[in-house]
């Protein structure tokens, strides 16, 4: 029965387990010894046998009778042995750790003279204080995957969407690899390494454990708002044991339709090969782990064709004979060739290897190196939406050589050696990871060189229609990040309490060049006038340049230097815990921590900018702008304590939670960005100069959590979780080129500041000669204002014929000023959407988390035929309500100048005249439209029909106010297995199949997603002399939603076959 409960435990954790320890990578045992009258048994010995290497671990028990293992090998089976002079020896078998959990093993012994009876155990993670999900290497191996993703396992942590976590920023989670930091700490585009190239960093086979921590109690984790995700990879083991695996997928293997209408996919093909194996080098002694995997996707780069043109595709009104014409003129007058423009494809490539060495040194000491590496990239069409847009559209198409590679590149090297002594452990963590992102531009992979970007409009209308030339985002385009990391955890067991001392250093250098307009960006009017060599404008030629010689654009910049931008950044973590067993049933966990950023970035000071008085903060008071100085290392404080209270003494009801502060990092972009923007150009605008505020804060979140687990008997599992976060020190940008509004919108219920003059450009200045600041002067800030509430319930039960489910519901209401909509820090500020002054945004809701969710797995596997054969089901499903986004304007309504143009928050009419339908003519008078009531009339219904706006009538649409609807999806795998062999070898043969979307492949109208048909379903169209605004609706606008016709809302699978030996 207690095996049973065990295991019955352990499922209920894959919901809400404990994690202990910064980057954690072993696992604890810990208990107490009693004869059998309750009497403690001080002196008595515990040996712990880890089987597959026979490690062992060993203590006395102390006083109180208690011991306490630490750093031991998470996995097993682990034999354990607890023996007293005088009393029977008894072993307790097949005992699994998981990953940063601390198990309780408590026995009662009889006297020798008596006959053996069974030894009183409990086995459970029953330390547990904070809310975490703990995935094992059998969730990994029987859930369903495509992506062969980390992902697509943390997503059965109730609280996630995606890789955000308790509704915050994806940015602000923490990701380690066997302790050691792993994050993308720089923080453009994606959280973690590799994200750029779709590449997963290191091979789901060489990982053996995960978890997921929200809200760990213990000090020793930090570095992170939002959650730490570690993992912690495989080790050899007395045994030789491995894999070699082949998966495939393509477009044939993908839904074709959604919704009923036909969605043909862009064709493709992806395939991983790999293979694992590990073993002794010295038995008992010596272990090694290697595992390498190669992936490859090529791909239709995309799917539009040119008008007239014999391909087929979705057709563009781009004319086959100018974008010809265009081609031929670029090859015979400057012998450069843009390549195709319809029918070439894109590749991906990704290799990488881990490598591991574990050496039980002796029994109280072991050690563990590894190695891994990624060599990444990934083709990419230029950009559809940044200054101008270039990517292929109904009304646009790019030449093939205005794509390019991106590279994403990892060397990482870390080493852990843990120590035991009879009262102490030490830890010490040694960690070097070099991140080489870079880009190529594909006129430099096909031997054309560089060239201006070249954009070619339809006839004077400002849309870009043909663009030909490299790729402007991607001239000397480098990113170099190198992170260090110490580690030294060193604990002391006296009485109840074991005392832990320790120390935490990380170092992050970045070398960050980025050089838009390094080659100019000119731009033509129409086909014709480039043919004639006549540009409109261009941007980045210098005075005395000639656009219309592109050549010689190039010539001038030969053995010109890009820039680069060095930012250096420490950070110094000390901190004090007491892990205290006040009693058999309470323990209590008291730890205080310190960080210290240590800033070692030097920016040059430029004098115009710093002698500027006009700056002008969010209160509309005269301050200072120094881009060149950084914060002072100000101290931040983390107290926290957690607890663990078994109320009825059997661990069938057990209350945990804890109160602290949490202290994590930001995107050193945002450091990057004033580094590199710290200067005014001369000669053209500069797009923004940053700083950060004097007395700026690393983002630290005080977070409270309440839990209750609750065995229901007959196998069934409960738990029930409230975690709130409070914002101490969160992110904000503000624009201190903003003077306040002085105006209001009049005309209707409307009544929001906008600017007037330049106001919101102070930055037309005669202090700056030649130059403007088109973003603004963006400085880096805080606000304490922000939470975060989840409430989750689960439950969870393991079958006597082998099925093991569980489900979850969670509930979240998260808040803040600003979500970071943008990694740099200047579209960070414009796009943050508001009503009036954007440097005062308004609390509402966060862009992260999902408000309701159901997620839940479940695995079977039956073994049949006398064991040579094996059928294995696994499936995940989620239920949710749709991502949060916001209602805007068309346009520049609070006149705040936002490139993004789109970050005004929509007014909701209350009836026909509380809106007003025309345009402003150059006079600014007013011309109403004539069919103001025809659009009057639809857009009513459309308000009616929206779920969000027609309950806002009369008021301000709320940032990330609305959601998308509902949906729901079920993954499933299958596994079969064919078993071979005898005795101590096995050979097993496998072939999967995971199908993502199942619902849809039965019927095409399930498990469909929808986007928003129009975030932006009102034009401005001008404000008149009276600041009444006047709007155009598209009465063809009817519903809120449409399908999404991706790969989001189609079914897909994956075929895949394995070798394993043992």
């Amino acid at each position: 029965m207690k095996r049973k409960l065990y295991w019955m435990l352990a499922l209920l954790g894959l919901a809400t387990s404990s994690v202990l320890g910064q980057g954690v990578t072993t696992a604890s045992l810990s208990g107490t010894v009693t004869d059998d009258q309750g009497v403690p048994l001080p002196g008595a010995t515990v040996v712990a046998i880890h089987g597959p290497t026979d490690a062992r671990y060993g203590a006395v028990t102390n006083l109180e009778g208690r011991y306490n293992l630490q750093g031991l090998r998470i996995g097993g089976p682990y034999t354990v042995e607890i023996s007293f002079v005088g009393f029977n020896t008894f072993t307790r078998e097949g005992l699994y750790l998981q990953l940063g959990v601390r198990q309780t093993l408590n026995a009662t012994l009889t006297p020798a003279a008596t006959e053996l009876s069974e030894v009183e155990i409990i086995a459970s993670a029953d330390d547990r204080t904070g809310a975490s999900t703990s995935l094992s290497e059998d969730v990994l191996t029987q859930l369903p995957t495509i992506a062969r993703s980390a992902n697509d396992f943390t997503r059965l942590t109730p609280q996630a969407d995606g890789i955000s976590f308790g509704g915050r920023n994806n940015l602000y989670n923490n990701f380690s690899l066997d302790g050691s930091i792993f994050n993308n700490s720089f923080g453009l585009d994606v959280a973690t390494p590799g994200g750029q190239t779709d590449a997963q960093p290191v091979s789901l086979d060489a990982i053996e454990q995960i978890t997921v921590t929200l809200a760990p109690f213990d000090v020793r984790q930090s570095g992170f708002t939002g959650a730490g995700v570690n993992a912690v990879t495989r080790s050899g083991s007395n045994i030789v044991q491995g894999s070699a695996y082949y998966f495939f997928r393509n477009n044939s293997l993908a839904g074709q339709s959604v919704a009923g209408e036909e969605a043909p996919n862009l064709q493709f093909g992806t395939s991983q090969t790999g293979f694992r194996i590990g073993g002794p080098i010295i038995k008992n002694k010596l272990f090694f782990f290697i595992n390498a995997e190669a992936e490859r996707r090529d791909q239709l780069a995309h799917g539009f064709v040119a008008e007239g043109s014999s391909a087929e595709g979705a057709e563009t009104n781009v004319d086959v004979n100018e974008l010809e014409a265009v081609r031929q003129h670029l090859i015979d007058n400057y012998n450069w060739n843009p390549g195709r423009y319809e029918g070439y494809n894109h590749q991906t490539l990704n290799n990488k290897i881990l490598a591991k060495i574990d050496w039980n040194i002796n029994e109280n000491h072991d050690f563990v190196a590894r190695f891994n590496f990624l060599d990444s990239w990934k083709d990419i069409l230029p950009n559809a939406e940044a200054i101008g847009g270039r990517g292929p559209t109904p009304f646009r198409l790019p030449f093939e050589n205005s794509s390019y590679r991106i590279h994403n590149d990892i060397y990482s090297y870390v080493g852990e050696l843990n120590s035991r002594w009879d009262n102490a452990t030490n830890r010490v963590l040694v960690g070097y990871t070099a991140f080489r992102d870079f880009r190529e531009p594909w006129s430099t992979l096909r031997s054309d060189g560089f060239f201006p970007t070249i954009d070619i409009w339809d006839n004077f209308n400002g849309v870009t229609h043909i663009t030909a030339g490299s790729e402007m985002f991607s001239t000397g385009n480098l990113l170099n990040q190198d992170v260090f990391q110490f580690t030294n955890d060193f604990t002391y067991f006296v009485g109840d309490h074991s005392l832990m001392a320790g120390v935490n250093y990380e170092n992050f250098r970045f070398e960050n060049s980025f050089n838009l307009f390094f080659y100019p960006w000119v731009v033509y009017g129409s086909v014709d006038d480039f043919l004639n060599d006549s540009p409109l404008f261009s941007v980045g030629t210098g005075p005395t340049e000639d656009a219309s010689d592109l050549n010689a654009l190039v010539s001038a910049r030969s053995g010109n230097e890009y820039s680069l931008a060095i930012p250096n950044v420490g950070l110094l973590g000390l901190y004090l815990q007491d892990d205290w067993q006040v009693s058999d049933q309470l323990n209590m966990t008291l730890g205080f921590r310190m960080d210290v950023p240590i800033y070692r970035t030097e920016i040059a000071a430029d004098p115009v900018v710093q002698s500027y008085d006009g700056w002008i903060d969010e209160n509309g008071n005269s301050v200072g702008f120094d881009p060149s100085r950084l914060p002072d290392p100000v101290p931040l404080f983390s107290p926290r304590v957690g607890f663990n209270y078994d109320v009825k003494g059997d661990r069938s009801f057990v209350l945990r939670g804890g109160t602290g502060i949490f202290t994590g990092r930001i995107p050193f972009v945002w450091f990057g960005n004033q580094a590199s923007n710290a200067f005014l150009n001369e000669g053209f605008s500069t797009f923004q100069v940053n700083a950060t505020s004097e007395d700026f804060r690393f983002p630290q979140v005080w977070k409270t959590n309440l839990a209750a687990d609750v065995v229901l008997g007959d196998g069934w599992n409960f738990t029930g979780e409230v975690i709130y976060g409070k914002d101490v020190n969160a992110i904000v940008h503000r624009n201190y080129t903003m003077a306040a509004p002085t105006a209001n919108l009049a005309g209707t219920g409307d009544t929001r500041p906008i600017f007037q003059g330049n106001e919101a450009n102070i930055y037309d200045n005669p202090n700056f000669p030649n130059s403007g600041i088109d973003a603004g002067a963006i400085v880096l800030d805080n606000t304490n204002q922000g939470y975060q509430l989840s409430a989750t319930a689960s439950l969870s039960k393991t079958f006597d014929f082998g099925l093991s489910a569980n489900i979850a519901y969670s509930y979240l209401d998260s808040r803040d000023l600003t979500s970071i909509p943008a990694e740099i820090a200047a579209d960070a500020f414009q796009r943050n959407p508001v009503v009036g002054n954007p440097n005062l945004p308004q609390f509402s809701w966060s862009r992260y988390g999902l408000q309701h969710r159901i997620v839940g797995g479940a695995s079977y596997r039956r073994v049949y035929a006398g064991g040579k054969l094996a059928t294995s089901l696994g499936a995940f499903y989620e239920i949710g309500q749709g991502r949060r986004y916001s209602y805007v304007y068309a346009g520049d309504l609070n006149r705040d100048n936002s490139a993004a143009n789109n970050n005004d928050l929509l007014y909701v009419p209350l009836n026909a005249g509380d809106i007003n339908f025309g345009t402003v003519d150059g006079d600014g008078n007013a011309v109403e439209a004539a069919d103001a009531a025809e659009q009057w009339q639809a857009l009513d219904a459309f308000i009616t029909q929206d779920p969000y706006l027609s309950n806002r009538r009369g008021d301000y649409a709320e940032r990330n106010g609305a959601t998308l609807p509902w949906f729901a999806q079920m993954d499933i795998k299958i596994l079969q297995d064919v078993i071979l062999g005898s005795g101590n070898t096995t050979h097993r043969f496998q072939v999967s199949l995971d199908i993502l979307n199942v619902g849809n492949l039965i019927n095409d109208a399930w498990g469909v997603r929808y986007l928003v048909t129009n975030q932006q379903p009102l034009v401005l169209n001008g404000i008149d002399n009276n600041n009444v605004p006047y709007f155009s609706f598209d009465t063809n606008l009817t519903e809120s939603f449409t399908p999404d016709f991706s790969l989001a809302s189609k079914w897909q699978m994956q075929l895949g076959v394995r070798y394993i030996l043992n």
